[in-house]
């Protein structure tokens, strides 16, 4: 499947055009039910906006979805307050979120949006069950996640256009910045063991 849409992308981004006005429309719902139902890996659709819709679209629409997906997850974890913490509570990640948030508030949130292979969509929900208000989660939210969404958007449209430098140099700086964040991972999960 991965070959024939890389063999037929120009088809891939006609088929979206060809939707109009609602091609984006449809992106940005898939990649907020991708937040809020987690089927599809976050990854797959930030680089599907870069590959679809350019860099910089692409962006705009994977940000818009992610913020409308984070906003319902979090939305329904306040909703759904008992059935969700009954879920999250057998998660060894939600009570490292629990103690992480007890230490730093809102600070924490930020850092495990940015902690590359934290399962982000997971902490909109466990962010939603914490005494952390909408209107500072949403900031945190955003400027969280645009980092790795850009550089996702970035390699997509890389791709799609066969810049193959664009494409090592998005992986070279992922590589350093994970690396960096290696070297802290060991402080940092010593702060959040439970």
């Amino acid at each position: 499947m991965l070959v024939q849409l890389w063999e037929n992308r120009e088809a891939l981004r006609t088929l979206v055009e060809s939707k109009g006005p609602l091609g984006p429309v449809i992106f940005v719902l898939i990649q907020a039910g991708q937040v809020v139902l987690a089927p599809l890996p976050g990854e797959a659709t930030g680089l599907a906006a870069g590959f679809i819709f350019g860099a910089w679209e692409g962006f705009v629409l994977a940000m818009m979805g992610l913020a409308l997906g984070s906003s319902a997850a979090f939305g329904l974890a306040r909703l759904f307050r008992d059935l969700v913490h009954r879920h999250l509570a057998r998660k060894v990640f939600y009570q490292k979120v629990l103690l992480f948030n007890r230490k730093h508030g809102p600070t924490a949130a930020f850092l495990l949006f940015l902690f590359p292979g934290f399962p982000k969509d997971y902490l909109c929900y466990a962010l939603g069950l914490l005494p952390l208000p909408f209107r500072v989660f949403f900031p945190i939210m955003l400027l969280g996640r645009a980092p790795a969404t850009l550089a996702l958007t970035l390699e997509g449209e890389a791709l799609y256009r066969e810049d193959w430098r664009m494409v090592i140099w998005v992986a070279v700086v992922a590589v350093v910045v994970l690396g960096l964040f290696r070297v802290f991972k060991k402080r940092f999960y010593q702060e959040i063991s439970v």
